[in-house]
This record gives C-alpha cells, sequence and structure tokens, in this order.
C-alpha cells in the first residue's frame, strides 16, 4: 500500500472539497468541470475520463498515476493512457491496473483453482499489478492450453468455467489500486434502487434474444477412438409447438477437457439451466452513489413494472460535476438470481 500512500499523503489538505483529482503531484480538481467513471462487470479496466483547459494545465505524460476521491471515498486509482488536445482543453483517459492484462500470452493454466491461476497470470504481467482480495474458490479447474490470448481473457474464461463446475459466480475488479477476486454474492450492497429511492427514469428490457437457450449440446472428441461424444439436454415446455413457446434455441459446446460421460451430461445440464431463460435487462437513471461498481448486488424494487429482486450491475456510468453526482446503471437478472446458481 506504500505506493498509493505516497500519493495520497501528498494531497494538501483542503476544507469543504467533495472532489479531488490527483494527476502524479499536482491537483487538478479545480480546473477539472467533470469527471465520468465507467465500470463493467468482468468486462476489462475501469475507466476515467476527464477535461481541463489548455490555459490551465500542463499535458501529463502518459503512464501518470491518477487518483480521484469524492466525498471521501476512494473511487479510482490508476494510470494516464491517452491525452486528446485541440485548442482549448484536454481530454484525458485512465485506466486502472486490469489494463495491463490486456496483453497477448501463451500459457498453459493447469489442474489448479480459480485463485491460483489469478496468482500466476498477476506474475506473468508483473509491472504495475497489486493483489488484494483474492477469494478461495476450491474447485479445481481442468488443463487448457491458452495460445496468444489475451491474459484478460484467460481469467474470464476461466471465471466461467469455474461457473459452470459449481454454479459459484465470481468477479475480477480493481479496487483502488488493488486487484480483487470476489465471490459475487458478498458484493451485495444494502441498497435499494427504484420508487421512491436514487431512480429517475429506467428502461426495462425482456428478451430471448441474446444469450437464452434451450437445446443444448455438448460434445467432446475422442482422439482414440476417432468419434465424437455427445450429450443434448433441452427443455420442451420452453421451445413448445408451432404455434406457441420459443421455439429452439440451440447452444453448441464443445469440450476439450477429459470429460467423462457423466461429466459431459453434468455440463450439458448445467448450461441448460444457467440459459433457459429469458434475458431481463433494467437501465436505470439515478442519484449517484459511490459504491455501486460492476459486479455490485442492489435489491430493485419498481412497482410499476413488477420488480422486486436482487439485481447485478452489468456496467455503470458515473458523471462527477462540482457537487453534483449522477449514474446510469445497467443491471442483469433472471429467475434464477445470479448468487443463487450454485449447486
Amino acid at each position: 500500500m506504500a505506493r498509493i500512500d505516497k500519493y495520497l499523503h501528498s494531497i494538501p489538505t483542503r476544507k469543504a472539497v467533495v472532489t479531488i483529482l490527483f494527476v502524479n503531484e499536482s491537483d487538478i480538481t479545480d480546473i477539472t468541470p467533470s469527471i465520468r467513471l465507467q465500470s463493467r462487470w468482468n468486462d476489462g479496466a475501469d475507466i476515467l475520463t476527464f477535461e481541463y483547459p489548455t490555459k490551465n494545465g500542463p499535458r501529463f505524460e502518459n503512464g501518470s498515476t491518477v487518483i480521484f476521491t469524492y466525498g471521501g471515498a476512494n473511487i479510482f486509482y490508476g494510470f494516464l493512457f491517452k491525452t486528446k488536445q485541440d485548442k482549448k482543453k484536454y481530454t484525458c483517459t485512465a485506466y486502472d491496473q486490469l489494463r495491463y492484462f490486456k496483453a497477448n500470452y501463451t500459457l498453459m493454466r493447469q489442474i489448479e483453482t480459480l485463485d491460483s491461476f489469478l496468482n500466476r497470470v498477476a506474475y506473468t504481467v508483473n509491472d504495475r499489478v497489486r493483489l488484494g482480495t483474492v477469494d478461495k474458490t476450491e474447485i479445481k479447474l481442468g488443463k487448457y492450453f491458452f495460445d496468444n490470448k489475451e491474459l484478460l481473457d484467460m481469467l474470464y474464461q476461466s471465471i466461467k468455467d469455474n461457473l459452470l463446475l459449481n454454479g459459484y459466480q465470481y468477479t475480477l475488479r480493481d479496487n483502488f489500486g488493488a486487484l480483487d477476486l470476489r465471490d459475487t454474492y458478498d458484493l451485495r450492497l444494502p441498497l435499494v434502487l427504484g420508487d421512491n429511492s436514487l431512480a429517475t427514469d429506467f428502461s426495462y428490457t425482456r428478451s430471448i434474444d441474446d444469450s437464452t437457450y434451450n437445446y443444448i449440446k455438448v460434445a467432446k472428441d475422442d482422439q482414440a477412438a476417432g468419434v465424437r461424444n455427445t450429450y443434448i439436454a433441452q427443455d420442451s415446455k420452453t421451445i413448445g409447438t408451432d404455434t406457441e413457446g420459443w421455439g429452439r434455441l440451440i447452444l453448441y459446446h464443445k469440450v476439450s477437457g477429459d470429460l467423462n460421460d457423466e461429466q459431459l451430461a453434468q455440463r450439458a445440464n448445467q448450461l441448460l439451466y444457467l440459459h433457459n431463460e429469458e434475458t431481463r435487462t433494467l437501465t436505470i437513471d439515478a442519484i449517484g452513489d459511490t459504491r455501486i461498481r460492476g459486479g455490485s448486488g442492489v435489491k430493485v424494487e419498481i412497482a410499476s413494472a413488477g420488480l422486486d429482486m436482487w439485481a447485478v450491475a452489468d456496467s455503470v456510468n458515473h458523471e462527477f460535476t462540482g457537487k453534483a453526482h449522477t449514474m446510469k446503471i445497467d443491471l442483469i437478472y433472471g429467475e434464477k438470481e445470479l448468487w443463487e446458481l450454485r449447486s
């Protein structure tokens, strides 16, 4: 934590300051009219963008440390990656440490747990990577050869593989300079969004167009026998007939691990369990709450849409303008809540 404390201790004490934006050893809060933070669930680094007039501040070097706090809460610790200049202003883009995991690499995942694999990947990245709270994931993943793949994609695939094995959903995200791997269940907030609570508007969608499947075919090649073994799991009720139901929505899933017939069937049934439902998405415009990040769980209560359940923040866009803080949140959930998929 010494590296972060070095910068935090350099920030001058200011009375009645709600927002502090610090780039290397420069406090540019007073010349920055608005700051935006984008956070997505298991989909890359958090992104902080801000602007300031060219006449009021210098152009900072790429790689500069960027720290943002608001209302006493530590919001963002990352690094400057891009600065665009025009006649009037600089427009800056900073990412947290997950940006360094976008490097391509060739790596063999051994028979090991998700948290063990994260440690090995982090060691591979090395530069500017600091691990924080890493939950013990217990179940061992199968061997997998990642050939010239992004390190971040390796981790996200391993998170999905873990979900298929035991139904536990994990969230990988930066926590103010420390990389956390957390059980998503533990990221629920004591917070209600909706009627009479923060929300100012909403948009609600129910769909079978995105990731809904009711006919699952899992296949594995048997090299020794020269055949392809398959197992099918389906739900005739949701498939329906020519005039009712969704029709056959097919997911073909080929595995490369050493799964036996029983495990092949288990994989197909687990995929059917996860995908045999409508995708429900909800976008809420609201008064800002700094605790909400991609992967956060919140309670949603909107009577006019018949909503009273927990949901996960898939993406959050925060905007800070002076003392005003607003946010737009995309939430996802289903009839089976994401933290109740455990078998």
